[in-house]
């Protein structure tokens, strides 16, 4: 997978820092005496002639003469050993490897120091060579067990693992040298993502946008000028409905560190002046790859802030009526000694994916996945054909979970001059705990029938701390809702001046969930205007509330407090079962619970009345069980 490392999301190695390490491994391997057995003169003085040849720093030269040495006498280890550092100088790990496994095939095994096995664990290892470097791993008498555990795991993961089926991304997406970071909008219609044409010092980062219309992407441009300038703009996220955009910046604009998060929302097809989040959230170091919940309410990220459990770590915040929290430290066993990044949270609000390269692994970044808890849970290796020896990074997957996204090289390394976007089957169900959809539509005025903006609270009835907050959009009146398995949700929506509206979902465990569309109409307060309490429950025949109530009464509270100058009819109404008396006095006594909860709660009671209305009131047949559902509701009504 993408091997992307620019200005905006990590630091990259330089030149003199591979030299270091090179003479390091030039010190191990130099201990070694070539007096153990005779070899060939002619091929002693050629590896002479080639140590001339790389102190003179005519490496190309030198590289010709240490495989004609190896040629005329394949069993003396030097020119093996010397073409090893070079490769190593040069970065080139698989020809490193290479020739450092054909120096200690031919080296006596009991002149190996665990020094050089060690070394032989780590460059397989690094190249994909997992068995190789298990083997070699196995021969020390104390390994690096973060090292082993990989390499066992690698193995055990290649062995194990299926065929990736991916497809390339079209050219109107794929139009530039490099793309990466995508992220999508919960229906799968806009990508976005990260464009830089090149990979030379200089190339300007922008955000980039495709929609898809009738199956087909329209070619890629530029996000908004309000959000891309000369200067970078790296990684970002998006919430569930297109609407809330993070992305990352680290020039060119009013910072609190070297990186910084900033924020910018959608209006139609607008885009506002993005804004720093501030030294809340950004720190004096380096903030970036931010990753939104659906909602855009929950915002995780990476930092190397001090405060950590290592290098970079992940963090959250969430966003209160106050604004963002003070970022919080994932912790163990998420974070480790060693990084992690690149951040993504799915749609479920549970399954968070991400990087690093402190967790057992194929090689480099791998891809994880730890679901929400106290503590968050064990990181899960995504595994083999996922990940690779190279850096995986920046993975997105859809509600449902069967698609992944994800930026490819198309080159060696982090010299890779091209990167393009795939998109790929995911290769096991297990992999995300929670399938997901959404439910979206239009807010219309009931009269006019004009597009409005409202605000949406949906909770989930099974576990009240689990809630949903967004707005639809004031221009268009779309909005989404992600609704995840296996839970109930209880939805809320108001606008100013509107009575506001009920809706309810209820989603089975492993149900195969499709995505609807549902427009919904609020009708202008006045007298006589109506709706249902989609989410008050009783006990069967009783007049007892259900725990399941409290979301939706507390809601009607808030509702009703906030419109002082109206008077409001608390009705209960019954289906046809029983007899009209029993009906009437259930529905009756049904709604002087409620109005007896409200009353509890300070509302006061020259607002309120109730009336039961048995099953003379129906909204539909009661020739079913579904039709009387609907016919047992409480409902509130305007009054004069």
């Amino acid at each position: 997978m993408a091997d992307i490392f620019t200005n905006s999301q990590v630091h990259g190695h330089s030149m003199i820092q591979s030299i270091k390490q090179v003479v390091l491994f030039c010190l191990v391997i130099g201990a070694l005496s070539a007096a153990a057995q005779d070899y060939s003169n002619r091929a002693i003085k050629i590896t002479d002639k080639a140590d001339e040849l790389i102190r003179s720093r005519s490496f190309g030269e030198a590289v010709e003469m240490l495989k004609k040495a190896i040629d005329i006498d394949p069993s003396y280890p030097q020119p093996y050993l010397k073409l090893t550092t070079i490769y190593n100088l040069y970065q080139k790990k698989d020809s490193a490897a290479k020739y450092y496994n054909g120096a200690l095939s031919v080296i006596p095994e009991s002149r190996i120091s665990q020094k050089m096995w060690a070394n032989a664990a780590r460059m397989n290892y690094a190249t994909g060579n997992y068995q190789e470097g298990l083997n070699a791993a196995n021969r020390l008498t104390a390994p690096d067990s973060l090292l082993k555990l990989s390499l066992q795991f690698a193995v055990q993961s290649i062995t194990n693992g299926v065929e990736l089926e991916q497809e390339l991304l079209p050219e109107e997406i794929n139009a530039f040298g490099m793309q990466y970071f995508p992220v999508l909008t919960v229906d799968e219609s806009k990508i976005i993502y990260t464009k830089r044409d090149s990979n030379t010092p200089g190339s300007d980062e922008d955000i980039m946008i495709s929609t898809r219309i009738g199956g087909s992407w329209i070619p890629s441009q530029s996000i908004s000028q309000s959000i891309n300038t000369p200067f970078n703009e790296g990684a970002c996220t998006i919430s569930a409905d297109g609407r809330t955009l993070i992305f990352t910046a680290c020039e060119g604009r009013k910072s609190v560190g070297s990186c910084d998060l900033y924020i910018t929302y959608r209006n139609g097809n607008t885009w506002s002046s993005p804004q720093n989040l501030g030294e809340t959230v950004n720190s004096k170091h380096w903030d970036s790859q931010p990753a939104l919940s659906a909602d855009g309410r929950t915002l995780y990220f990476s930092s190397n802030r001090p405060g950590g459990q290592g290098k970079r770590d992940l963090w959250v915040t969430k966003l209160s009526d106050e604004g963002w929290s003070e970022p919080i430290n994932l912790g163990k066993p998420v974070n480790t000694a060693l990084d992690e990044t690149t951040p993504f949270i799915h749609v479920n609000g549970q399954s968070l994916f991400f990087s690093s390269d402190g967790h057992y692994g194929l090689g480099g970044l791998d891809l994880f996945v730890s679901q929400k808890g106290s503590p968050w849970s064990q990181p899960l290796n995504l595994g083999h054909p996922i990940n690779t020896r190279n850096d995986e990074i920046s993975l997105f997957i859809n509600a449902l979970g069967d698609f992944g996204y994800y930026a490819a090289e198309n080159g060696a390394g982090r010299q890779s001059s091209s990167t393009k976007l795939i998109k790929f089957r995911m290769p096991s169900d297990s992999l995300l705990k929670s399938k997901a959809s959404y439910v979206t539509g239009r807010v219309l005025d009931s009269e006019t029938k004009q597009p409005i903006g409202a605000s949406f609270n949906m909770i989930n009835l099974v576990n009240e701390n689990d809630s949903y907050t967004v707005n639809a959009d004031s221009i268009t009146g779309k909005y989404f809702l992600v609704l995840t398995e296996g839970n109930q949700y209880g939805v809320f929506i108001q606008r100013r001046n509107y009575l506001f509206e009920d809706l309810n979902f209820t989603t089975t465990e492993n149900s195969i969930l499709s995505p609807d569309t549902i427009d919904i109409y609020l009708t202008p307060i006045r007298s006589g205007a109506t709706v249902a309490l989609e989410n008050i429950y009783f006990n069967v025949d009783s007049y007892n509330l259900n725990a399941k109530s409290k979301s939706e009464l507390e809601e009607l509270v808030s509702f009703i407090k906030n419109n002082p100058s109206l008077k409001f009819l608390i009705e209960g109404h019954t289906d046809n079962t029983g007899s009209d008396e029993y009906n009437i006095e259930l529905s009756e006594k049904r709604a002087l619970t409620v109005y007896q909860y409200l009353v509890d709660q300070g509302v006061h009671t020259s607002k309120l009345a109730y009336k039961g209305f048995g099953s003379t009131r129906p909204v539909a047949s009661n020739n079913s069980d579904e039709s009387r559902i609907k016919n047992r509701r409480i409902n509130i009504t305007v009054i004069d």
